[in-house]
């Protein structure tokens, strides 16, 4: 039986699990840590880079990084780093294939089949850009699972006599809540809903702007993309 990998594919982390002797097991990645940050870049000699390595050059390089890509899937942007464009869907698939590569070697096996989790919200365009990328990077889709379902799923797999719960996933870019009965081992959606403009990264942005507030007027060009890029970073690390 083939082994299905199970993908959170976060806006501003990512981590990928799988069974190992019945019980979940997430992957260790890059520096040792269970999540991988959302990051793509393009480094100075034009290869692609992800996770912790594109996260430390955005400050310095934003013009060839790019984050929170999560929020652009289905939009039909494009990204452009060095000479050529991507698609949300590309730039995601980078991930993807950067957390196969770390689960390949921790399980043993060839990563192909995957389910990946994506908020309540997202359309049907979103959930097709999402399988999209798992198919550039060599993956098959074989579920697409709200992530407040998947977390209920996994809480309700450990814990018996639970009847309902109420699931709030407040993520780097989403907001999402949902209802939910587990009855006799079954799961049952009542409602799910949330708000794509509610998230860790909006915390980050109002930061900023209250940041930039407090300096001498016209200081920061819009145009400035590095001083743009250092204030998130730095906004990140106060709400943290």
């Amino acid at each position: 039986m083939d082994k299905i990998f199970g993908i959170d594919l976060g806006t501003t982390l990512s981590e990928i699990s799988y069974l190992k002797n019945g019980k979940p097991v997430v992957v260790t990645l890059e520096n040792g840590r269970k999540y991988l940050p959302s990051v793509v870049g393009i480094d100075p000699s034009g290869k692609i880079i992800t996770g912790f390595s594109a996260r430390n050059q955005y400050a310095a390089f934003p013009e060839n990084t790019v984050v929170s890509v999560k929020r652009k899937m289905g939009s039909g942007q494009t990204f452009t780093m060095g000479a050529k464009s991507y698609t949300p869907a590309e730039i995601s698939a980078e991930i993807l294939k950067t957390l196969k590569s770390f689960a390949e070697k921790e399980a043993g096996v060839p990563v192909e089949k995957a389910v990946i989790t994506v908020p309540a919200y997202f359309t049907d365009v979103q959930r097709k850009d999402t399988i999209k990328a798992g198919e550039i990077a060599g993956l098959e889709v074989v579920r697409i699972i709200n992530e407040p379902t998947a977390a209920a799923l996994a809480y309700g797999c450990r814990e018996d006599g639970l009847e309902k719960i109420l699931v709030y996933d407040l993520g780097g870019g989403t907001f999402d809540v949902s209802l939910i009965i587990v009855e006799e081992g079954v799961i049952e959606v009542l409602a799910s809903d949330g708000n794509s403009q509610l998230g860790g990264d909006d915390f980050d942005h109002r930061l900023e702007e209250y940041f930039i507030s407090n300096l001498p007027k016209n200081a920061v060009s819009p145009k400035d993309l590095r001083l743009k890029a250092r204030l998130e970073n730095i906004a990140e690390t106060v709400k943290i």
